[in-house]
């Protein structure tokens, strides 16, 4: 179908006039084919950008897995600090319990071995395995010396009770005037074995307990008189002789330092003074042996 005609008119009028008919087939095609150039140069310009962000995607993935290196190279680093810092501490605890508790505990087996600090290689998964193997060894390590700390702090807290109820400071505060073994004795004068000690100071002079224990006597016994005995562990104990009065009655728990008795000159006396005895499996043994004399656990009085 013929729509019109075009009239080209050149510049030099010594050409001829071209007219060109123009049909409806001649426009379909014209504009089918804009339709391509303009489809073509969309699709030209989205390859274009796709290519530039790929690029740009790639190098920030780069920067990116610098980063991450550079991230796993510290971690890898505090992993070794904190590796070392257990095993010197795994080295001085078992120094500790050694000297101080008797207890032979070997960590080293769970010490890592001295390794330096590579960079990451290729493969990142397999230097991330490497560190996690290295964390295991020092929780276990962490562990087990967590547990040698309770042992340890269990001997000492044992320890400190056993020397609580150890008799180790003076019962009174007297003059000494009759130490324990053979002596003469003030009522017959023939030589005798002095189971004690005495103490001599006026009447009603507060008697302490030595040491943590339980009071398991009280009462008037032959010469001793008014006496009083402590037992302190199963093996043991301490008798306070010729009292005024008691403080303290049977089952009573003591601490070292608690008031039990007062001085007095009952039964076998000859004046007011404490005779103080320690026994071990029932026999007595000399309450010196016990008495702490200097340093800053000096025995009272």
């Amino acid at each position: 179908m013929r729509i019109g005609t075009i009239h080209w008119i050149p510049v030099r009028p010594r050409r001829p006039r071209k007219p060109f008919t123009l049909t409806s087939a001649r426009l379909r095609t014209a504009l089918v084919a804009v339709a391509v150039i303009l489809a073509g140069l969309v699709a030209l310009s989205f390859h274009v950008g796709y290519l530039n962000g790929r690029q740009e995607s790639q190098s920030g993935m780069g920067n990116q897995d610098v980063l991450i290196r550079g991230e796993l190279m510290q971690l890898s680093n505090r992993v070794e600090e904190l590796s070392r810092d257990l095993g010197d501490i795994a080295t001085r605890e078992e120094q500790l319990l050694v000297a101080g508790a008797g207890l032979n505990i070997d960590l080293s087996p769970l010490v890592a071995e001295d390794w330096e600090v590579e960079p990451p290689g290729e493969d990142l998964f397999l230097y991330i395995d490497d560190m996690e193997i290295e964390l295991i060894l020092a929780e276990r390590l962490a562990q087990a010396e967590m547990l040698a700390y309770d042992s340890l702090a269990s001997f000492f807290v044992d320890t400190r009770a056993d020397l609580n109820r150890l008799p180790s400071i003076w019962p009174v505060d007297g003059f000494f005037v009759s130490d324990f073994g053979a002596r003469v004795d003030p009522f017959t004068g023939a030589v005798r074995y002095h189971e004690g000690i005495d103490l001599a100071c006026n009447g009603g002079t507060p008697v302490y307990a030595p040491a943590d224990g339980v009071v398991v006597f009280v009462g008037w016994t032959g010469g001793w008189g008014l006496n009083l005995v402590i037992r302190h562990t199963e093996r043991i104990s301490t008798r306070y002789a010729h009292l005024s009065s008691a403080s303290a009655s049977v089952g009573q728990q003591v601490m070292r330092g608690d008031l039990v008795a007062r001085v007095g000159s009952t039964g076998r006396s000859v004046a007011p003074h404490l005779h103080y005895e320690i026994l071990i499996d029932g026999v007595q043994v000399d309450p010196e042996d016990y008495i702490i004399r200097e340093g800053p656990d000096a025995a009272a009085f």
